[in-house]
């Protein structure tokens, strides 16, 4: 009878810093009906501590067998399983099992079909944990657990745990749903399990280094560990962890002693050379390495030791590649150093022209500073900076200003590294900054080249989106290069907003962000979109400019690229403007949390403007008017004298003014409008502020026709408005002069126009702060209609953020009643609809009546609308 130790049949007791993983006990316990579980992953991802601790505290009876390289032999294996089975407290002494021995000789189907039976006349099924398959290498071996994992037998439960997969057909028993597996990214350690882990080494890190590491060790267990010990203690955690790699004692040791030791040298010598790589293309392994084979090794060491994945694709697919573990790669990188100094920068520099030439500039330009190599960046800035920038590749971008030594201020350096800053100045939204880079960028003499041509193209459009470009001539070409293009169309397209000629400016933009989106050009696509809501928003189109401010917040770019928080703060300044005009408060006081959020510290004060006037409207439009106010006075203290776009300057102008007069204080109003006349001293919404402080001091019969000659050269266009809602504004002037002097059909005709004129729009907080008087109005330009989607019914619901008092009890019968108010039937009519009586309808708009506290029809429609009672 073979000996077996009593430590290879028990599971091993966790260490005290062992963290208990309940999601994977989880996901082994729900594997229970299935026959095979398989647990494969890399050294030191902590696969056997975590099944011992399920075992531990599983009903399951389990019998344990810790594998090592003595058990690649049937005699040795088949003794170990039998000891195992006798030391499971569910085998009897009298079972079969312990009186079963494996021959002598040779172990065949025989023993199996034995050892199958004995487990069958178990009183309960057993499973059979193998912990350390991949020392299982000899043919017999693995034919005989080939065997076994294969055989149907309900008194069985087979645990298989390895660095790589047994020699099973793992695919086919997958998708016949007879597999349970854990595999290395379930087994890595997640950020909190990984503080959890650290905490129980007696190491306590900030939030900041415990992401640090664990972003270094990607969760792996024993790389946690490792830096564990020897940072307890250590003077400069900072210091240790930004030296951190697998190059380190003990960790070297590691790696070389349970990892390395165990592949052929000419296998380390390809991990060597392409461990270079983050993520190595097949075709790439194949010219680093000089083996035509290597993706052929690659996909065995996957196979035999997990340390390399694959990440897609198949074969010499470029888009396939491999990743190895990053510790184990920074170990590989410092020795094929030591063995050949100088051969990392040769095999970055072959890296960067084969990337080069397979379109990944950003990849190539990576390899090209780990080179050191100024002529090839300087070559590869020349053809890929302006895709880079446009995509946010940012971080890049300034490595290789560095590593060639180009500073922003140099005006003698290479003509496109001196262009770059200005790109990341615009991509971070910042123009001012930008501005002062291209003043000291210098433009390459013209050659007649097409590098030349190129680089003026570029430095044009940056100039202009800058806002210093020349306006653009009618018969201007866009080039041929679409990346060059989409740069051309999007300056040309700040130009045209710039003087005005918006629908133009807006047409280059749509055009430039389907090129953008083309060509994965996620910055200036997040760009575009937030012009686009601009120019929506300054058209009057407030729904678009919404859409458009909400695309560019929830593209993938922002999700991927950091660079474009500015612009992701830009479109949720565009947001919360449309929202507030929109009469959706809430939504614009959300966009404000977002952006801010989001917000650079360095934020651009037009865009803080922005923010900051649009939240004192939403504040002040959900019912806290006073910190509302105080923050539009706030944002136009804080901008001084910066410049504002004229039109945002007169809607913040307006707000602000609104906000004032709502609160009874007419010097502040009229501070803010001194404020606006003194940027547009000629403008309709200065007309509007006159016409309305003119309502609220109500001095004398004289105001509604005060009211009326204010807003007269706005209605005739003999004074220029910079907001397309402003016109809607005079003709509720006119309305309210109308309604003051009693002049009901005015009134409802004023109410009308300006209805059709905010329709187009969708600006409905005009209507959302008129008085009762003219409320009561808008109820009359219902017409009957039941269209809760109409514009007139939207309009009259728009204040209800703001409603006064909460809404009215109505019974079921009640509500059906009021529901049918707003129509022009009679009450007769409405009867029959309900299939009730006369007597029982008028019953009921009585008690609607007294309920909403009104004495009318029209009356009760209005209060209805504002309580939300009507939708």
């Amino acid at each position: 009878m073979v000996h077996v130790p009593r430590s290879k049949t028990t599971p091993p007791v966790p260490p005290p810093e062992f963290v208990a993983r309940p999601a994977l006990s989880g996901i082994l316990q729900c594997g229970i009906e299935r026959p095979l579980t398989l647990v494969c992953a890399p050294p030191g991802y902590g696969k056997t501590l975590v099944l011992a601790d399920w075992v531990r505290g599983s009903d399951v009876p389990t019998a344990w067998l810790a594998l090592d390289e003595e058990d690649d032999d049937p005699r040795r294996l088949w003794g170990g399983v039998l000891a195992a089975l006798r030391s499971c407290p569910a085998v009897p002494p009298s079972s079969r099992l312990c009186r079963l021995a494996p021959s002598h000789t040779t172990v065949g189907l025989d023993f199996l079909d034995d050892l199958l039976d004995g487990l069958d006349t178990l009183p309960v099924p057993v499973q059979i944990v193998l912990d350390g398959t991949h020392h299982l290498r000899a043919p017999d071996v693995r034919h005989g657990l080939q065997a076994l994992a294969r055989a149907t037998h309900p008194g069985l439960r087979l645990v298989l745990a390895g660095r790589a997969d047994p020699a099973l057909p793992v695919a086919r028993l997958r998708l016949e749903e007879r597999l349970c597996e854990l595999r290395t990214e379930q087994l890595r350690f997640s950020p909190d399990e990984a503080v959890a882990l650290l905490a129980r080494c007696r190491l306590r890190l900030t939030p900041a280094q415990a992401a640090l590491l664990h972003a270094r060790t990607g969760g792996w267990a024993t790389g946690l560990r490792l830096a564990a010990l020897a940072l307890r203690g250590h003077a400069d955690p900072d210091a240790f962890l930004a030296a951190f790699s697998g190059d380190a004692q003990p960790m070297a040791e590691y790696l070389v002693g349970e990892v390395l030791s165990r592949i052929p040298e000419d296998e380390r010598e390809l991990l060597r050379r392409t461990s270079i790589c983050d993520v190595l293309p097949a075709e790439l392994a194949i010219e680093l390495s000089g083996r035509d084979d290597a993706p052929a090794v690659l996909d065995r060491l996957e196979q035999d030791t997990g340390l390399v994945v694959r990440t897609g694709g198949q074969g010499v697919d470029p888009n396939g590649g491999y990743r190895t573990q990053e510790l184990l790669r920074s170990y590989l990188l410092a020795d094929l150093e030591r063995r050949t100094p100088g051969a990392g920068a040769a095999l970055h520099g072959r890296a960067a022209e084969w990337s080069a030439g397979h379109g990944r500039p950003s990849v190539a330009l990576r390899h090209a500073v780990d080179a050191g190599d100024t002529g090839r960046i300087a070559r590869l800035l020349q053809h890929s900076a302006a895709e880079l920038a446009a995509r946010g590749e940012h971080t890049v971008l300034r490595r290789a200003l560095d590593a060639a030594g180009t500073a922003a201020e140099d005006t003698g350096a290479d003509p496109w590294a001196a262009l770059v800053p200005a790109l990341l100045h615009l991509g971070h939204g910042d123009r001012v900054a930008a501005r002062a880079a291209l003043r000291r960028s210098r433009k390459q003499p013209d050659d007649g080249g097409q590098v030349a041509a190129d680089l003026a193209i570029l430095h044009r459009a940056a100039e202009r989106l800058a806002g210093i470009g020349p306006v653009p001539a009618t018969d201007e070409p866009t080039p041929a290069d679409p990346v060059l293009a989409a740069w051309a169309l999007a300056g040309r397209a700040v130009a045209y907003l710039t003087t005005g000629a918006v629908l133009a400016g807006q047409a280059e933009l749509e055009a430039s962000l389907q090129l953008a989106r083309d060509r994965r050009l996620h910055l200036l696509e997040v760009h575009c979109l937030t012009l686009i809501g601009v120019s929506a928003w300054v058209l009057g189109d407030l729904a678009a400019a919404e859409a458009a401010a909400t695309d560019a917040v929830d593209s993938e770019a922002v999700a991927r690229h950091g660079e474009c928080s500015a612009w992701a703060t830009a479109a949720q300044a565009v947001r919360a403007h449309a929202a507030v005009l929109r009469a959706r408060p809430t939504i614009a006081l959300q966009a404000i949390t977002d952006g801010l959020l989001a917000a650079p510290a360095d934020i651009d004060p037009v865009v803080r403007f922005a923010m900051r006037s649009a939240r004192g409207a939403a504040l002040a439009d959900t019912g806290d008017r006073t910190a509302g106010l105080m923050e539009l006075q706030h944002a136009r203290t804080e901008l001084g004298e910066d410049p504002v776009p004229a039109a945002l300057a007169a809607a913040a102008a307006l707000l602000e003014h609104r906000a004032a007069l709502q609160l009874g204080h007419a010097t502040a109003a009229l501070t803010t409008a001194g404020w606006l006349a003194a940027r547009s001293p000629a403008c309709g919404e200065l007309a509007i502020m006159r016409a309305w402080s003119e309502a609220a001091s109500g001095t004398g019969t004289a105001a509604p026709h005060v009211m009326r000659s204010a807003v007269e050269p706005v209605l005739d266009g003999g004074i220029p408005s910079l907001l397309p809602y402003t016109i809607v504004e005079a003709w509720l002037v006119v309305a309210r002069a109308a309604i003051a002097t009693d002049e009901r059909a005015a009134a409802r005709h004023a109410v009308q126009t300006a209805l059709e004129l905010a329709e187009p729009q969708d600006a409905l907080r005009p209507f959302a702060l008129v008085g009762p008087e003219l409320r009561a109005v808008l109820v009359d330009q219902l017409g009957g209609t039941e269209d809760s989607d109409a514009f007139a019914v939207r309009a009259l619901a728009a204040g209800r953020d703001t409603a006064p008092h909460p809404a009215a009890e109505l019974s079921a019968r009640e509500r059906e009643v009021l529901a049918r108010l707003p129509s022009l039937h009679n009450l007769d009519e409405i009867a029959d609809d309900l299939d009730v009586s006369l007597n029982t309808i008028k019953s009921h708009v009585r008690a609607i009546y007294g309920k909403l506290g009104v004495s009318s029809r029209r009356t009760a429609v209005l209060t209805a609308h504002e309580q939300g009672l009507l939708t």
